[in-house]
């Protein structure tokens, strides 16, 4: 079955040479490009049997359908449109298990492709994108994630650049693949704008954050009903006896979980919670990660504090949410990586923007 996705392959490969030929990236990220490029014949029924994470099968199944012209064999709409997006991806086989992670690897090297020729993604946050262990992993099965990462990236960078209604439009289908990353992404749309001299939000920052807090306020204890929903609903998922739950009953009670929750989301699982080997490499992966944004986020506060505090408040917020409702040590790595990586390029990029320069490759000067 290996010749099945042998083409896919090749036009990953052909698109990197093609590249590389008209000198819109150097050799040397060629070579790495294509290197990752086979990383999906090496994961599943090789690595890890694809029942590790058995939400493959059905992205599989429901892409080769669409293929095929049978519709609606799934329930799920965010599985059904996810499935949609990646079986219209110009590779020509959906053949295997495989094959999604040729495709997803596929959507991957273009997004690359661009932050590095179009976006002066250099340096050290170019190295982190192709060296980031999960993205590797994740950008080369037959998940939505890929999808959600562009989705969330094009978005990020469009409204950076002050193209606001086109990173707005952009980030819509996140409401039908995963619309809490939609709302999240709003959240910096909104503190984004805050942050911006020049703009009326930043002019009237002050009055317009008193004006959010007020909103808040009327609709606080119903959000946070919602969350606690789903907040159960993922106990129970994970094996957890729905009469063990604690109910989230107050703001106040909202407020500090979520708090020390978000630290929690970024480390899980720690090494001495970790049932085997998958588990522990993610663990090690989590303190080699929190030693690189330490390093990150200290690097950008001396080039500019306000820009590596907007961040960290996104990142805070993105991690007190899904630190709230996911047990699921998997799953908590699976969702974090796209916000890990959209703050690593954001910042990279937004210093580029404003002061002029690469960040870790010269001085930034004001």
């Amino acid at each position: 079955m290996i010749a099945y996705d042998l083409p896919n392959l090749f036009l990953i490969l052909i698109t990197i040479i093609f590249c590389f030929r008209l000198n819109i990236v150097p050799f040397w990220l060629s070579f790495l490009l294509g290197f990752l490029a086979f990383t999906p014949f090496f994961l599943n029924n090789v690595l890890f049997s694809p029942s590790y994470m058995p939400d493959q099968y059905i992205y599989f199944q429901a892409s080769k359908d669409i293929r095929s012209l049978i519709f609606g064999t799934t329930d799920y709409q965010t599985v059904q449109i996810a499935s949609w997006m990646l079986a219209l991806i110009p590779l020509p086989y959906i053949e295997t298990i495989q094959s999604l992670g040729f495709f997803n690897r596929f959507i991957m090297t273009l997004v690359i492709i661009w932050l590095y020729s179009a976006k002066n993604i250099r340096g050290w946050p170019l190295l982190f994108i192709l060296l980031y262990p999960s993205l590797i992993l994740y950008s080369s099965l037959a998940l939505r994630d890929t999808l959600v990462f562009l989705f969330m990236i094009l978005s990020i960078v469009f409204f950076i650049e002050n193209r606001k209604l086109f990173a707005f439009l952009i980030s819509l289908p996140l409401l039908f693949i995963k619309f809490q990353n939609f709302f999240i992404l709003i959240v910096f749309f909104v503190l984004h704008l805050l942050f911006t001299k020049g703009s009326i939000f930043y002019k009237y920052r002050y009055l317009i954050s008193i004006a959010i807090a007020f909103i808040l306020s009327l609709f606080i204890m119903p959000l946070i009903d919602i969350l606690d929903f789903y907040r159960l609903a993922l106990f129970v998922e994970d094996g957890g006896d729905p009469f063990d739950y604690i109910h989230i009953t107050s703001f106040l009670e909202f407020f500090f979980i979520s708090i020390k929750s978000a630290p929690y989301f970024m480390m899980k699982p720690f090494p001495w919670e970790t049932d085997n080997i998958f588990q522990l490499i993610q663990s090690l992966e989590n303190i080699f990660l929190l030693i690189f944004l330490v390093f990150f986020f200290l690097k950008v506060s001396k080039l500019d504090k306000k820009i590596a505090f907007k961040w960290f408040v996104f990142l805070l917020f993105a991690f007190s949410i899904y630190g709230l409702t996911v047990y699921n040590f998997g799953t908590a790595v699976r969702y974090k990586f796209p916000f890990i990586l959209i703050i690593v390029i954001g910042m990279a990029h937004e210093l580029y923007l404003n002061h002029g320069k690469l960040i870790f490759n010269r001085t930034i000067k004001n």
